[in-house]
């Protein structure tokens, strides 16, 4: 991450807006030398809400949890089973 005042923000503002989209570098920006601001990309902007609105599911976590606990049990199935149980469902076609 780069520390850049607001002056320096403002003069260099469409490349910071570039390499936020481009690289996904984040940049702090300072007033009278204490941050004010964070910039990054509308990508980053949109995982990092993605993020918190599961991990602020609490019955979401719990299913990635079981989730992950059946993976670590080995507790999985293959494509043929999958194909299976979809062509069971009336969800696979041919």
């Amino acid at each position: 991450m780069m520390t850049l005042s607001i002056a320096e923000a403002r003069a260099t503002f469409s490349k910071i807006v570039d390499a936020a989209e481009t690289t996904h570098e984040r940049f702090d920006v300072t007033r009278n030398g204490r941050r004010a601001a964070v910039l990054l990309g509308a990508d980053d902007y949109d995982a990092l809400m993605e993020t918190l609105a599961i991990l602020g599911d609490s019955a979401l976590v719990a299913t990635i949890g079981a989730g992950l606990a059946e993976l670590d049990a080995g507790e999985t199935v293959g494509i043929v089973e999958v194909e299976n149980a979809m062509r069971r469902a009336g969800r696979l076609r041919e």
